[in-house]
């Protein structure tokens, strides 16, 4: 516990001071791919993939030596998505890579056709594919007037013809329930409607690490965004199953923004 505390303490110093240094375990490394995508290392195995298009957005890959690589979310795009996934091979790991998709917009699930074109199993629930069949191109509509300025044609252009692929290992999760996956690595669970209906929480216990993807706003937001897919009288409901279910986190990752603690899901229920 005192060495997690330490490791959280050094994470917080990093992410906020936007640290390159490396620390005695080399926690806030900083990998940058592209001028628009990086990959910080925030603990041991465990690294943040963070993707400005324009609006940064957060994925999470949790590696398990001789195991698994677990990919939370993808960048935007398949081609940022194949960014990662050379520097991921560079490194000469040799785990089977695994993808979760936590919802069905771009920013959670943008890469996937080029990772079902590498044969990566990407999980998702039901409800994702259903969100995505049947609400996916009036979100595109909705963000698209968000990119009409000049500053941005490049995105808009991009998002406008870009096509979404559904994960293809499908599971079904009731609301407030989990499922574990990959023998117990981790927990994919579904408190109930959030930011949009279909929001997953991952939760990584060994490391006390939980990606909370959309639902859970950065300790610097002041308001909670984009709402066009959201269950506004749920969501606070829901956050709040998520903070008692998984009370001993040590690790926070919102879907846009730094990484925190549990701090971070308080602060969003405070937005409400």
């Amino acid at each position: 516990m005192k060495t997690q505390i330490i490791r959280l303490l050094i994470l917080h110093f990093c992410l906020f001071a936007f640290c390159t240094v490396l620390s005695a375990d080399e926690i806030c490394r900083t990998f940058h791919l592209s001028k628009e995508l990086q990959v910080n290392q925030i603990s041991e195995d465990t690294f943040l993939v963070t993707h400005r298009f324009p609006w940064p957005a957060n994925s999470l890959l949790v590696r398990y030596p001789n195991k698994f690589i677990v990919w939370v979310d993808t960048p935007y795009t398949d081609s940022a998505t194949e960014l990662v996934w050379n520097w991921i091979r560079s490194r000469d790991w040799k785990e089977k890579l695994i993808e979760v998709n936590t919802g069905f917009h771009n920013d959670n699930l943008g890469g996937n056709g080029f990772l079902l074109n590498k044969s990566v199993d990407i999980y998702g629930t039901d409800l994702i594919v259903k969100m995505l069949n049947d609400q996916s191109e009036n979100t595109r509509f909705q963000i698209l007037k968000w990119l009409k300025k000049p500053k941005f044609k490049k995105y808009h252009d991009i998002h406008s013809t870009a096509k979404y692929y559904p994960p293809d290992k499908v599971i079904t999760i009731k609301p407030n329930e989990g499922v574990y996956l990959l023998n117990g690595l981790f927990e994919v669970y579904y408190p109930g409607p959030s930011h949009t209906k279909d929001n997953l929480i991952v939760y990584f216990p060994d490391k006390k690490l939980l990606f909370g993807g959309c639902a859970v706003k950065s300790i610097k937001s002041n308001n909670i965004g984009f709402t066009g897919d959201a269950v506004i009288s749920e969501w606070p409901k829901s956050l709040n199953k998520v903070l008692n279910r998984y009370n001993d986190a040590l690790l926070v990752v919102p879907g846009h923004g730094e990484v925190g603690g549990l701090e971070l899901i308080k602060h969003t229920l405070e937005l409400f």
